[in-house]
């Protein structure tokens, strides 16, 4: 990397004791206004208090009651209060004052999440209830909301198979959930909390993560050929997409192309949809239909069989005056024991050297602006601007997860190991923005508190 490692400096936490006796009793403060999380995961900001997931918990290591309320501890949904937007430490004990547990039920796991709408918290928690035969069904998924006073936990749905995509998009004045639920695309509009099923059965599905344009409130999803068509040794899938607000459907967007054409979803950015399929030579290359308009096909990629795409993300960046668009594509590849990863402007489609962003294996994680936020293993979280290629150094850190992260525009949050772990919990931090920007040392804050055996030792 450009920058050079600094060591990671993090606050010695003692373990702070919470009773779980009273976990529906409300809370002293109940904030009113929530900041616009720019990308949701398992915490959020409400006026000086931060809610977060304490640490992250698998679904596969839960058992029996662990996750009913009153059980749940490390993993449950805490706050912590701010002072001019910082985190206040006890000078005698550097214990981090004002951690206050809201309620415990399990909000950090694999398909978690939180949301905030008025005075309801919205959150993802491991199913609880057993099945018919008294199983345990933790991969499933419960949504419920409680109100940040702690009080008025209320269940909403539980899903019948497991998660694999969920997003709240904010449209108009309705903030919708929609979540893949097996091969089935559903939807609950928070608040009113009705559940609709939108898709009965696909074969992949891709939404937006935020919605920016009329066209990102369009799910796309693709389906098998038809029986008949497949007797005869026919091959293909159908590109259909489904309005998420109505529930209209439009099917066979590419009827008149679909033999011998097989579709790969990838994502939903700005109201195109992008996806890898094969070209009438045989070779596999991305495309894009452009903002929803279906008789524009773009191919952006030069073939991509000899290579395995490990991350693809299309980055579109607003600018000047008159507020023009300027499309990026940024791949991440790897061949034999090579790893690169490009970028592309418009439709530059060249695996060159002249197009590599850096020489090293990475995962994407989001894009802000014109930032692209990625990490490395065993090393950090960073950040790329695609215009002029600067990095910067968000945080440094050896063993860190790379999902459930979030970011409110100051701060991204996300779970690490501290450097005493005997446990292998992973507890939830925030690093600056602004110390990157700045070129200052990296300023990494531990929300809550850490286990007695992870408490650093005292020649630390």
């Amino acid at each position: 990397m450009k920058k050079t490692i600094r060591t990671l400096i993090v606050c010695c936490l003692a373990v702070i004791a919470v009773s779980f006796t009273g976990c529906f009793t409300p809370l002293v403060n109940a904030p009113e206004h929530t900041a616009n999380m720019k990308k949701h995961a398992d915490s959020i900001v409400y006026d000086d208090y931060v809610y977060f997931a304490n640490s992250f918990v698998k679904y596969t290591d839960l058992v029996g009651d662990a996750n009913n309320p009153g059980k749940a501890e490390n993993g449950a949904m805490y706050r912590v209060k701010t002072t001019n937007g910082k985190i206040e430490y006890d000078k005698d004990t550097s214990m981090p004052k004002n951690v206050e547990l809201v309620l415990s039920k399990v909000v950090g796991s694999e398909h978690t999440f939180m949301y905030s709408i008025d005075d309801y918290i919205y959150f993802a928690s491991p199913n609880a209830h057993k099945d018919k035969s008294q199983a345990d069904r933790f991969e499933l998924t419960t949504f419920f909301k409680v109100k940040t006073d702690g009080t008025g936990l209320k269940e909403i749905y539980t899903t019948e198979s497991e998660v694999s995509q969920q997003n709240v998009l904010h449209i108009g004045d309705k903030h919708i959930l929609i979540f893949v639920e097996g091969t089935a695309l559903k939807k609950i509009e928070l608040g009113v909390n009705t559940v609709k099923t939108l898709v009965d059965e696909s074969t992949s599905i891709v939404f937006a993560d935020k919605y920016v344009t009329e066209n990102d409130k369009f799910a796309y999803y693709t389906t098998n050929l038809e029986e008949n068509l497949a007797n005869q040794n026919l091959s293909g899938t159908y590109l259909n997409k489904v309005d998420i607000i109505s529930g209209d459907v439009v099917e066979k967007i590419n009827k008149d192309s679909h033999l011998n054409k097989s579709i790969t979803l990838d994502s939903v950015v700005n109201g195109s949809v992008y996806f890898k399929m094969n070209a009438d030579n045989g070779f596999n290359y991305y495309y894009k239909y452009e903002s929803g308009a279906f008789s524009t096909l773009q191919q952006i990629s030069v073939a991509v069989d000899t290579l395995t795409v490990n991350d693809f993300m299309p980055v579109v960046v607003t600018s000047g005056t008159n507020q023009s668009q300027t499309t990026y594509y940024i791949f991440a590849i790897s061949t034999s024991n090579v790893n690169k990863t490009y970028i592309f402007k418009g439709l530059n489609k060249d695996f060159s050297e002249e197009n590599l962003l850096f020489d090293s294996e990475v995962k994407l994680l989001f894009a802000d602006g014109e930032f692209v936020y990625f990490a490395e293993t065993g090393k950090g979280i960073y950040r790329i601007s695609v215009i002029d290629k600067a990095e910067q150094t968000i945080m440094q850190h050896t063993d860190f997860l790379t999902t459930n992260i979030a970011f409110d525009g100051k701060y991204l949050y996300f779970y690490a190991k501290n450097a005493d772990n005997t446990t292998g919990k992973y507890y939830q931090y925030r690093a600056s923005i602004r110390s990157a920007e700045i070129d200052n040392e990296q300023e990494i804050e531990l929300l809550g508190f850490l286990d007695d055996e992870d408490m650093p030792s005292e020649e630390e």
